[in-house]
């Protein structure tokens, strides 16, 4: 079962007033840490999350059709690398 407050975490990361246009023209938003950049690609759009302990990233894994799908799985790939360093 999904913790409900993932759930309402993945519903308003969106709407998160911290996202912004990087010099390269890509939605960016720093958190926690961490810095999620959301990228338009020759099919679609994808994401990449980097940490000062992972600074080549986790990208998502597939192409996305709009810009919100691919801060959704943002999202999901961000959770996971969160967990991943905080558990060490």
């Amino acid at each position: 079962m999904v913790d409900p407050r993932i759930v309402r975490r993945r519903a308003q990361f969106p709407k998160l007033k911290g996202w912004h246009r990087n010099r390269s023209g890509n939605w960016q938003i720093e958190l926690r840490g961490f810095r999620v950049t959301v990228f338009q690609k020759p099919m679609g759009w994808g994401a990449v999350i980097s940490h000062p302990s992972k600074p080549e990233g986790a990208f998502t894994r597939e192409t996305y059709r709009s810009f919100a799908e691919a801060q959704l799985a943002s999202f999901d790939v961000f959770t996971q690398l969160e967990a991943q360093i905080t558990d060490r």
